[in-house]
């Protein structure tokens, strides 16, 4: 038995047999006197000195036990312990004595106290220093009641000062600094080394398989993310991707026709927890992904005005235009003739001005013709305003390039000549109103797009050479829900004045308009481009399809209203509606007659066919005289092991024969019996299908 504990014992116990008597003492005293009465202030006051008592033991047994250690003989122990048992009637003067004695003797270093005190709620404050760990969890579990069980392989030393902490907080300090750990069950905790505890964890659960069906995105990209969390048994497998794409021009070769047509799938093979870990994690990936409407507006305002003014004047000397034989237009332009030959001896002149060809046709003109003088005035204003507008409409998906093209594709060749061989290819030139996104959409209500709106004109030349003129913007932008915002714009204005003119008599002050003519052009365009952006929303804006599709079928039959009212169509459509009408009232015989007036201008109509049918109830028929048409379902009925029948109401195997008459005595057996009639079908009891 170690020494230390005995020395220890020995003095907190005469210790408090000390105090007790000296209490009992102090409160025989008080009964005793009269005058100061036994109350509950001097009991606690005797309390906290029997309290100070047991302290000051408590240090006194840490200095023997620090003498004993530092001396080591039993005999100093001995002499210590005999002192503080000498008889004195003055025990406060002993203690103090013995005390400092003892003090003189203990070793000049400071002292440590190991303890684990626990408070309310179970708050442990714990100071230990190298202590093996099976006494510092012994010391644990004493104040707090735990059942607390080491393995055969745990051990230790543990070293640490914890304040106001959580019983569970104080077992894992001490357990994770000596790489262990623990494990409850029921009211008992097991403590077991790391290696031990993943062993008992892997042991306890059970793997298990699941398959996931993807809806929405690719089984390689879920894969890539619930990789980290697989566990090292675990085993993830997907399917092979679908192939993109709709295929080539030559076929379909390319679309994926050998490919499963189930949807992506991934096969996970791993413990229930993380099983159950990785189905969140693709829950929140497969999501059904968001659309957007795009709607761009191109405006496309282009002004040409130009002014024209041009003035001819024509006079002649020593002759008049009627000795020349002249000829004018209403007097707006003149022709002379050959000069006469009585007149090449004398003088003549001639003195003229052409302004009025460089002015385009069309405008005001004036003219006068007066013997010898000719003044002709043209005067133009051409102003030219064209306004395009284009307003396509794509939806797409997130993430997802749309193109939209309402226009033309013009095909033009090109020859491609190399040394040996000249190879000719056609191209398209796409003019029209083209456009072409890929949004990404936030969850934030903002849309990001990368977007090229195009409007354009243009063709092919006479020698197969495209020409095109173009309005287009290539950007990328934000836009939020439902706004509208510009993406582009063009103002430009070109202005062109040309003069033609008489040398030096066109820059005269009054007369020069006289010898020129002016033509003033002036070109504007302005260009706006507007996307407007739209995230959709269910079910609102299937209901606005809804309507949109019921408006389409009113422009349709817009159309055939303005039709003429004895066209085929028009006549067919009257009757069946007649004959519906009859036939709601009852009247069958005019119903009969209008379907049949609305099948002899229309035979193709469906729906007064079976109405037809349904009044008679009977169907027509003919035979197609084809013994390939309906092989496969003769097979079918075959392999069912149902009899061969007719369809669409024609008679069939095995055939109806009329009754031969053979005459008495025959044998019987060579008699066909009569049968029922298949050529006709019962009469048809259900509703009506009323046209669209």
């Amino acid at each position: 038995m170690d020494h230390r504990h005995v020395i220890q014992s020995g003095g907190v116990l005469v210790t408090c047999l000390m105090v007790l008597l000296g209490a009992g003492r102090s409160v025989r005293a008080q009964d005793a006197n009269a005058e100061t009465p036994l109350t509950a202030k001097s009991v606690l006051a005797a309390l906290k000195q029997a309290r100070e008592a047991v302290d000051e033991a408590e240090v006194r047994a840490e200095v023997a036990s620090a003498l004993l250690e530092t001396q080591g003989s039993p005999a100093t122990l001995s002499a210590s312990t005999q002192s503080n048992k000498q008889p004195d009637r003055n025990t406060s003067n002993d203690r103090t004595t013995t005390t400092s004695a003892l003090e003189a003797e203990a070793p000049k270093e400071p002292l440590s106290e190991q303890y684990v005190r626990v408070g309310v709620d179970e708050r442990v404050t714990m100071h230990v220093s190298g202590l093996p760990l099976a006494d510092a969890v012994r010391m644990l579990s004493e104040p707090t009641q735990r059942n607390i069980i080491l393995g055969p392989n745990v051990s230790g030393t543990v070293g640490a000062t914890l304040y106001d902490v959580t019983f569970e907080e104080a077992l894992n300090a001490m357990l994770i600094s000596n790489g262990l750990g623990y494990r409850e069950q029921g009211n008992f905790i097991f403590i077991h080394t790391a290696e031990e505890i993943e062993r008992m964890r892997k042991s306890s659960k059970r793997m298990e398989t699941r398959v996931f069906r993807l809806s929405y995105v690719r089984a390689a990209m879920v894969k890539d993310m619930i990789e980290p969390l697989k566990s090292e048994d675990g085993v993830i497998t997907i399917t092979d991707e679908a192939k993109a794409g709709l295929g080539d021009e030559s076929g379909l070769a390319e679309a994926g026709g050998d490919d499963t047509t189930q949807p992506e799938m991934l096969m996970i093979r791993d413990y229930e927890g993380v099983i159950d870990e990785m189905a969140h994690v693709i829950r929140e990936v497969d999501r059904r992904p968001k659309q957007v409407l795009i709607e761009a507006t191109i405006l496309r305002a282009s002004l040409n005005q130009s002014n024209a003014l041009g003035i001819d004047f024509t006079t002649v000397g020593g002759i008049d235009f009627a000795e020349l034989s002249s000829t004018s237009n209403a007097a707006q332009d003149i022709a002379t003739g050959a000069t006469p030959a009585a007149f090449l001896d004398d003088t003549t002149l001639t003195a003229r001005t052409n302004f009025n060809s460089a002015v385009p046709n069309g405008g005001f003109t004036f003219g006068i013709l007066k013997d010898q003088v000719g003044v002709f005035i043209r005067a133009l204003e051409q102003v030219t305003d064209t306004n395009v507008i284009a307003n396509p409409k794509v939806l797409a998906l997130n993430k997802q390039p749309g193109q939209m093209l309402v226009g033309n594709r013009d095909g033009y060749i090109t020859t491609t000549i190399t040394e040996t061989t000249a190879v000719q290819n056609v191209e398209f030139l796409e003019t029209g109103t083209l456009l072409t996104f890929r949004p990404f959409i936030g969850e934030d209500g903002y849309v990001r797009m990368e977007i090229h709106p195009k409007d354009s004109t243009g063709g092919v030349t006479a020698a197969n050479l495209p020409f095109e003129s173009t309005t287009e913007v290539t950007t990328n932008i934000m836009v939020k829900d439902g706004h509208t915002i510009l993406i582009g714009g063009l103002f430009r204005e070109v202005s062109t004045a040309s003069r033609s003119q008489v040398p030096g008599l066109g820059d005269l002050d009054f007369l020069g308009p006289l010898f020129r003519s002016t033509n003033d052009n002036t070109i504007r365009e302005e260009v706006i481009v507007l996307l407007t952006v739209r995230i959709v929303k269910e079910p609102n804006d299937y209901a606005a399809g809804e309507a949109l599709y019921e408006d389409v079928e009113r422009i349709r039959m817009g159309a055939r209203k303005g039709m003429q009212i004895l066209g085929r169509e028009r006549l067919s459509q009257y009757h069946y509606q007649k004959a519906l009408e009859y036939f709601d009232v009852g009247d069958m015989s005019k119903a009969q007659f209008y379907a049949r007036l609305a099948l002899n201008g229309h035979p193709q109509h469906t729906h007064a066919r079976k109405l037809l049918e349904q009044i008679e109830g009977k169907r027509e028929w003919e035979s197609e005289a084809s013994s390939i048409r309906s092989v496969v379902r003769d097979l079918i009925r075959k392999d069912r092991g149902e009899a061969p029948s007719a369809e669409h109401a024609r008679p069939g195997p095995p055939f109806d024969l009329p009754d031969l008459g053979l005459p008495e005595g025959e044998d019987d057996k060579d008699k066909m019996p009569p049968k029922q009639s298949q050529a006709t079908e019962p009469r048809i009891e259900t509703m009506r299908e009323v046209s669209p």
